[in-house]
């Protein structure tokens, strides 16, 4: 019996799904609202999104004040968009980040954590994440270092461990995930805070519980490839299932002056065969965030066949209409050209051909300027204006 290329590259492509797809709104800045996190559901779901982490740095009760409960004008907010996240067939998971300050040889804050889930298992939760990220390197307070034996790894691992020992036993269906404090290999890490333990995967996976997923972003913080080769060598070492945290387009911190509005790209095709989950940390612009989101759903619900330059103009032409396709095409590389740049004063030397297509660009955002997207590309048209004006 013979199977035709196209019945065969079919199937590859089914194997080789991420079983998790979606969007991790984990960025530092303005949360999203929640109309746009209704808007990106229906949108995603319709591209393959099934999961969505919700951990916006800013929302006090997610990080800073994590322990308190939610006031009753927010928590009605977020009962609905659970519904609607059920509605569009997405698993809403919710994100503590309780690693500020935490000393993890209390009994008390794992109380409060199981408390706090209750309430959300309540409403149809049945994901939940820990979040380690961007805290010290090493343990800070003595009675921790006694009882982990000094290691960071152990004792996210350890409390981890107490959690799910501790949850309701009348709760069924539930999934843990972690973020762990060393999620990269990348320098700038150990940089920014501090210098980690020797072998601190290892460590970790010696004492998380297998059934927990370990969030990871690459080999940079900010990745602009990641290999099969690389997703297999940090599976070998965490021995536990892979959630890609992907930060891109995410434009926070010192990005806050980058716009990424191109296609997903130098992600391999492969990655699914080691990676349980793939989840991309967006713009803080919401109407512009659909542009590169579009691009990563594609990429994430069917790897094999993406194709980054036809996902683009296909969402351009589906959102803007066919016309508007080379405008965009030059705002998208004015941007990519300011964002290498990395310069705070941009300045571009303009060839007769550049500045003939971004005076059609300007024109085309001027005459937009009412739409809610031209809007939140006001810094960056006004620096288009004043590299024309040069």
């Amino acid at each position: 019996m013979i199977i035709s290329y196209a019945i065969l590259h079919f199937f590859m492509a089914a194997k080789l799904a991420f079983k998790r797809r979606g969007v991790v709104e984990g960025f530092f800045g303005p949360p999203w609202t929640m109309s746009h996190r209704a808007a990106i559901f229906d949108f995603g779901a319709q591209r393959g999104m099934n999961s969505y982490l919700y951990a916006p740095k800013d929302d006090p009760y997610h990080r800073e004040r994590w322990k308190d409960s939610y006031p009753k004008n927010e928590w009605k907010e977020l009962c609905h968009l659970v519904k609607l996240a059920k509605q569009h067939r997405i698993d809403f998971v919710y994100g503590f980040h309780p690693g500020k300050g935490l000393r993890f040889s209390e009994k008390e804050p794992v109380v409060t954590l199981l408390n706090k889930a209750e309430r959300f298992y309540r409403i149809g939760v049945r994901t939940f994440a820990v979040l380690f990220d961007d805290i010290p390197s090493r343990l800070e307070h003595q009675n921790d270092h006694q009882q982990f034996g000094g290691s960071l790894a152990r004792a996210e691992a350890l409390w981890m461990r107490t959690i799910l020992e501790q949850q309701p036993a009348s709760w069924s269906g539930v999934e843990w995930w972690i973020c762990p404090s060393y999620y990269t290999e990348d320098p700038l890490l150990a940089l920014v805070f501090g210098s980690f333990e020797p072998l601190f995967l290892e460590t970790l996976a010696r004492h998380l519980p297998q059934g927990i997923a370990c969030l990871w972003t690459g080999p940079r913080v900010v990745s602009k490839k990641i290999t099969l080769a690389h997703v297999r060598r940090i599976s070998k070492r965490l021995k536990h299932r892979l959630i890609l945290w992907d930060n891109y387009p995410v434009n926070d911190l010192l990005m806050s002056k980058e716009m990424h509005l191109s296609p997903l790209t130098g992600r391999d095709r492969r990655l699914p065969q080691k990676v349980y989950g793939y989840l991309n940390n967006p713009l803080l612009q919401e109407s512009l965030s659909f542009i590169p989101l579009a691009t990563c759903f594609d990429y994430a619900s069917n790897p094999m066949a993406y194709d980054p330059e036809r996902s683009w103009v296909g969402f351009i032409k589906e959102r803007f209409g066919v016309a508007a396709v080379p405008y965009w095409r030059t705002i998208r590389s004015f941007c990519e050209r300011m964002n290498k740049s990395k310069r705070k004063n941009f300045s571009l030397h303009l060839l007769v051909h550049d500045r003939f297509k971004l005076e059609n660009a300007r024109r085309y955002l001027f005459e937009n300027r009412d739409q809610p997207w031209c809007e939140e590309f006001r810094p960056w048209f006004e620096l288009l204006e004043r590299t024309l004006s040069d």
